[in-house]
């Protein structure tokens, strides 16, 4: 490979070469830092390619994103991560492949959350648009790929991000599912058997009141983690407790959470059940007025008398 072969770009409005030397003499300079998503082969190193591309052209990696960074080093021979759209392994040296609109399936899916994953990992997103703003001001049909291009909104982005969408609605029942699955094997003791098909969607349907329920047990998951504004969460947690407390009959009576902030908010919450049950079924709502009649008992309470022997239990100890 010709290490004089050399290549011209535009980046942020301002031309610039830069040849094969350059980038070698780039990687003498210091080691590589830790890869992250992408890399582009130096020699017989991977470099993270913002890292190389940083040093060989003497611009802050601020003013562009790894998939720029790519595309210019694959011009000139260097061997590279592939990039959303491509398949596996490393990328040919030279231009990428069009990407194809009718790649859905959820590999890509994948793919490209782990791209945007770093899209939004280099920069904030709000300076990276306010910067983006600036340059569209003034530019015309022929400027503005020029001006945006830096930024990495290309359309592999774009198909990245409406894949991840579209499957992001089943991240929920794949998590709540998976950690089910995952659990049950440290749960189950010698003999136990599970006797009513589980619930391993978000939610249960009339013929299955609790995700789990074995001949010694009903058991309840929450999946979701708390971030300090969780008023819905808490209110289905609360429903969760009263129905095992209500309905668990003879067995005993689990339920396990992720994360110690809501077990920390059953045994100390001063809000009232009553409260927490206002979004209920009314079913459940009368089931508990049936039982405890009009008391006025907090989640606190609630939870250190009737659910007393209701295990309580951090998920994230279990699955690891």
């Amino acid at each position: 490979m010709d290490d004089e072969r050399a290549i011209d770009f535009i980046l942020n409005g301002e031309q610039h070469r830069l040849s094969r030397t350059q980038v070698l003499r780039a990687a003498g300079l210091g080691g590589p830092e830790p890869i992250r998503t992408h890399w582009v082969a130096v020699g017989e190193q991977r470099w993270p390619p913002r890292q190389i591309f940083e040093r060989a052209v003497g611009v802050p990696r601020t003013d562009f994103i790894s998939h720029y960074a790519i595309r210019q080093l694959r011009r000139l021979g260097f061997e590279t991560s592939p990039l959303p759209y491509e398949p596996a392994g490393p990328a040919a040296a030279g231009p990428a492949a069009e990407p194809s609109p009718s790649k859905t399936d959820l590999g890509s899916a994948i793919k490209s959350f782990i791209d945007l994953h770093e899209f939004f990992g280099e920069e904030d997103l709000t300076s990276r648009v306010s910067r983006l703003e600036d340059r569209l001001e003034g530019a015309d049909s022929e400027t503005v790929q020029e001006r945006v291009a830096p930024e990495g909104l290309t359309r592999d982005l774009l198909h990245g991000a409406l894949l991840v969408r579209q499957h992001a609605g089943h991240v929920n029942d794949l998590i709540h599912a998976a950690m089910i699955v995952r659990a049950l094997p440290k749960i189950l003791e010698p003999g136990e058997r599970i006797v009513r098909r589980p619930s391993l969607a978000s939610g249960n349907d009339g013929s299955r009141r609790f995700d789990l329920e074995t001949d010694r047990r009903v058991a309840e998951f929450k999946a979701a983690q708390w971030k300090g504004c969780d008023t819905l969460r808490k209110r289905l947690l609360v429903a969760d407790l009263v129905s095992l407390v209500l309905e668990r009959g003879d067995r005993r009576a689990e339920l396990y959470v992720l994360g110690s902030r809501p077990i920390e908010y059953l045994h100390t919450s001063t809000s009232t059940v009553a409260w927490a049950l206002g979004r209920s079924s009314p079913r459940l709502r009368q089931a508990y007025e049936d039982r405890f009649g009009s008391a006025v008992l907090t989640v606190g309470q609630f939870t250190a008398g009737p659910a007393a022997d209701v295990v309580l239990r951090d998920l994230s100890e279990l699955i690891g």
